[in-house]
């Protein structure tokens, strides 16, 4: 990979695609194109690195990727690249409904009963961020113009990118900038982006007892509270609430949000984790959703958030931005296929119209099924609550059901 800031002229008509964006998804994108023989440039400013301290040892965003994200990272040959020590495997998933720790609204899901060693991997956004740089320098065809976008225009045989340090011509844009995409924007492809009026307020405890690496979760009417294990004797927190509770909780002390997070789960935190010690700031992000209506048009194609946005409750956002790149992947692995495109074009319509139906038909039962869990855990009409914990128990009572849902949880 080479940094083109410094470099005059840019030879603009060599590259197939120009990727906008330089998140997790973006730069899987390019990776796999790359990888398929396609020349990719990939335009943004890098996220800021986090940069550990005695003060804030782990990066307070993480990602908990299925078995799809890790099998995508792996035939990148990217996973072996991430340190062990940063990675912690997840093999065990525990999910309390109102009544906090009672065994009627308690649902749990094992490795061991799925078949498989692990249900998911939890690992910091600034690790996965370094692998995938590097991976970037390692692999031929990929260019990286480390710039701001200022404008797109459409043009005959594509799209010209305006930045503030020089103009890029390009048969096919990937949008892959996030949820409040310009390049989205720009091109003029529509998304209603809902707001929850929520926000996910994330922090990094230190623990005194082992968590043996379960993830645990708490619905208490319209919040979500979630332990994540890290490697070590640490936890960390995603607790989703709306937005007036979320800046109260933001302006407490330490010893008083320990509190209420032990309040919040009745107890359950303390007798699992011991006490709790907060080890970083406490930051808050907002929660939104939505869909694009179209995600492939006049040579501009929307990826990860830029095309779909959930609630974080399920944890699936990222492996389904992951799964966008994998799923093009799949359709190029196919001699027939990445033939017809290397002579076509990767504008070619007929790839992308394809990409999009099975990225549509594979997403929107996640975007249902998540929205559709945040709205039951929300209504406080009478006997809600009773009927919320009823439904936990019968499925924690039903193995093949539960089976079959952990397995949809870890694709």
């Amino acid at each position: 990979m080479s940094n083109l800031t410094s470099v005059q002229p840019l030879q603009t008509s060599s590259y197939d695609v120009a990727i906008i964006g330089c998140g997790v998804v973006g730069l899987v994108a390019s990776l796999v194109l790359a990888s398929s023989g396609f020349k990719v440039l990939v335009v943004g400013a890098r996220p800021p690195q986090f940069q550990p301290n005695s003060d804030q040892r782990f990066d307070p965003r993480v990602f908990a990727l299925s078995h799809r994200s890790q099998r995508v990272l792996d035939r990148l040959r990217v996973w072996d690249n991430i340190p062990s020590e940063k990675v912690q495997p997840v093999t065990e998933m525990q999910v309390w409904g109102d009544s906090s720790g009672d065994a009627q609204g308690h649902l749990r899901f094992n490795a061991s009963d799925t078949g498989v060693d692990y249900l998911t991997w939890i690992i910091e956004q600034s690790c996965l961020f370094d692998v995938l740089f590097s991976a970037m320098r390692y692999q031929p065809g990929i260019d990286w113009l480390d710039a701001r976008v200022e404008g797109l225009s459409r043009e005959k045989e594509g799209w010209a990118v305006v930045t503030n340090l020089k103009t890029v011509r390009v048969p096919l844009l990937i949008a892959a900038d996030g949820a409040q995409s310009q390049t989205r924007k720009q091109a003029g492809l529509d998304f209603a982006l809902d707001d929850y009026s929520a926000e996910g307020v994330v922090t990094t405890f230190a623990i005194e007892k082992p968590h043996h690496g379960a993830a645990r979760q708490w619905f208490s009417g319209d919040s979500v509270l979630a332990m994540l294990p890290l490697p070590g004797p640490h936890v960390s927190m995603v607790w989703s609430m709306p937005l007036s509770q979320s800046q109260a909780l933001l302006q407490l002390s330490p010893a008083d949000m320990v509190s209420r997070v032990q309040s919040l789960s009745g107890g359950a935190v303390q007798e699992l984790y011991g006490d709790l010690v907060p080890v970083g700031k406490t930051y808050a992000f907002p929660l939104k959703h939505g869909v694009a209506p179209v995600w492939f048009d006049n040579g501009v194609v929307l990826m990860g958030d830029a095309a779909h946005v959930i609630h974080p409750l399920a944890g699936q956002g990222l492996n389904l931005g992951l799964e966008d790149a994998a799923e093009l992947a799949n359709l190029l692995t196919s001699r027939k296929r990445l033939l017809a495109v290397q002579r076509l074009g990767l504008a070619d319509e007929q790839l992308w119209r394809a990409w999009e139906r099975r990225r549509k038909a594979a997403c929107t039962p996640v975007h249902f099924l998540t929205d559709g869990l945040h709205t039951l855990f929300r209504l406080d009409l009478p006997g809600a609550a009773w009927v919320r914990n009823k439904g936990m128990h019968l499925v924690n009572q039903l193995p093949m059901l539960k089976r079959w849902l952990s397995q949809q949880a870890m694709r």
